[in-house]
C-alpha cells in the first residue's frame, strides 16, 4: 500500500479511484465492511482504492478540549488499513484552512479534480466540509452531477448496536477488555519501548518492565492478563496500568511482568495483547500485602491465559479477487 501526505505524490490515477472518506479511528469492523466495499468497487471499475483521511483527527486541531484520545497511533491505522488491500492511503495533515472549505468545493477540486473519483464509499454518519455540509445525500447528488457512484453504509452490529470507535472507548475506559475483539475484530493492542524504571518489582521478586508508548487511549487502570510479542516470540504476561499507589503519589506507569521470562528487556520493543482484566489498581498496606496479591493475579492470569491465542486481524474480500 502507497502511504502519502500529499496527492500531487500518488501516480498510476489514469483509470480513476474509488475512495473511501472518513476518520477510521479504531479500525472496527464497521471500517472493516466499508473497506471491503471500497475495494469491491475499485475492481469492478479497475480503478486505484484509495482510503482519505486527516491527521491529526480535525478535533485536535478545531476542538481540542474534546478531541478524543484515539485508540490507534498513526503507524498502527496504516498497517490496519494495509491489511485490507487498500491500494493508497492518503493521510492529509489537517489544518484550519482545510477546515474551512466548502463540501462542494471539496469534491469538485479534490475528490473529482485530482483523484478523478469513480466511486466513493462513506458510513452511515460521516459527514464532512465547513458545517459538515458534506453528507451521503450531498454526495448522492454531487455523483449525479460528476458521474460517480456511492455507497452509503448503514449501522452494522453482531448485538444490534452500530460498530463504533465510541463503544470501543467506553469499553476500554470500563476495563471491559474482553470485550473488544467483538468489536475490534481483534484484540486491543499497544506497542512500546521497555525503559528504565524504579526496580521496585524486581525487589519483591517480580521484576517488571516498563513500557514507553505512543498509545493514546489506554485501558482502564488496573491489572490486566495479556499475550507479549517480543519479535517473533510470545509470552503470557501481566500489566499494571496506574499510579502505584502502594508506593505514594506517582505518575501513570505501564509496567509489564512476563511469566516464565528471563533476560534483559531493556530498549526492546513489546506489543501487548490486552485478553482480560484481573482487578482495579489497590492501594496495599504493605510490600508483603502488596506480593500476596500479585501471587494471586499470577494464578489467576495462567488460568485465563490457558490455552488463550492473539486474536489478529484478518481480512477477506469475498466476490473481490
Amino acid at each position: 500500500m502507497q502511504v502519502v501526505d500529499n496527492l500531487s505524490s500518488i501516480e498510476g490515477l489514469e483509470q480513476g479511484t474509488a475512495v473511501a472518506l472518513g476518520n477510521f479511528d479504531g479500525i472496527h469492523l464497521g471500517h472493516r465492511d466499508i473497506f471491503r466495499m471500497l475495494v469491491r468497487r475499485a475492481h469492478e471499475l479497475d480503478a486505484k482504492s484509495l482510503v482519505y483521511t486527516f491527521e491529526p483527527h480535525p478535533l485536535k486541531i478545531l476542538m481540542p478540549n474534546r478531541a478524543p484520545l484515539l485508540l490507534n497511533t498513526p503507524e498502527e491505522k496504516a498497517r490496519l488499513i494495509a491489511a485490507s488491500h487498500v491500494d493508497i492511503l492518503a493521510s492529509i495533515p489537517f489544518t484550519k484552512d482545510i477546515a474551512s472549505c466548502g463540501a462542494e468545493d471539496f469534491v469538485r477540486d479534490v475528490l473529482v479534480g485530482q483523484l478523478s473519483v469513480r466511486a466513493i464509499v462513506v458510513g452511515y454518519d460521516y459527514a464532512f466540509g465547513r458545517n459538515r455540509n458534506g453528507t451521503g445525500d450531498f454526495l448522492g447528488e454531487q455523483g449525479e452531477k460528476y458521474g460517480f457512484s456511492v455507497d452509503v453504509l448503514q449501522p452494522v452490529g453482531a448485538d444490534g448496536l452500530p460498530y463504533s470507535s465510541s463503544r470501543v472507548r467506553e469499553l476500554l475506559i470500563a476495563g471491559c477488555v474482553d470485550r473488544i475483539p467483538a468489536l475490534l475484530g481483534r484484540h486491543y493492542t499497544l506497542a512500546g519501548v521497555v525503559v528504565g524504571g524504579e526496580k521496585r518489582g524486581r525487589g519483591i521478586g517480580f521484576p517488571t518492565a516498563n513500557i514507553s508508548t505512543r498509545k493514546e487511549q489506554l485501558p482502564a487502570p488496573g491489572v490486566y492478563a495479556v499475550i507479549v510479542r517480543l519479535g517473533g516470540v510470545e509470552y503470557q504476561g501481566l500489566v499494571n496500568l496506574g499510579c502505584r499507589p502502594t508506593f505514594g503519589p506517582g505518575n501513570s506507569t505501564i509496567e509489564v511482568y512476563l511469566l516464565d521470562f528471563e533476560g534483559d528487556l531493556y530498549g526492546k520493543e513489546l506489543r501487548l495483547y490486552f485478553v482480560a482484566r484481573l482487578r482495579g489498581e489497590k492501594k496495599f498496606s504493605d510490600s508483603d500485602s502488596l506480593k500476596a496479591a500479585i501471587n494471586r493475579d499470577v494464578n489467576e492470569g495462567r488460568r485465563l491465559l490457558s490455552g488463550a491465542k492473539i486474536i489478529q486481524y484478518e481480512e477477506y474480500l469475498a466476490g473481490c479477487k
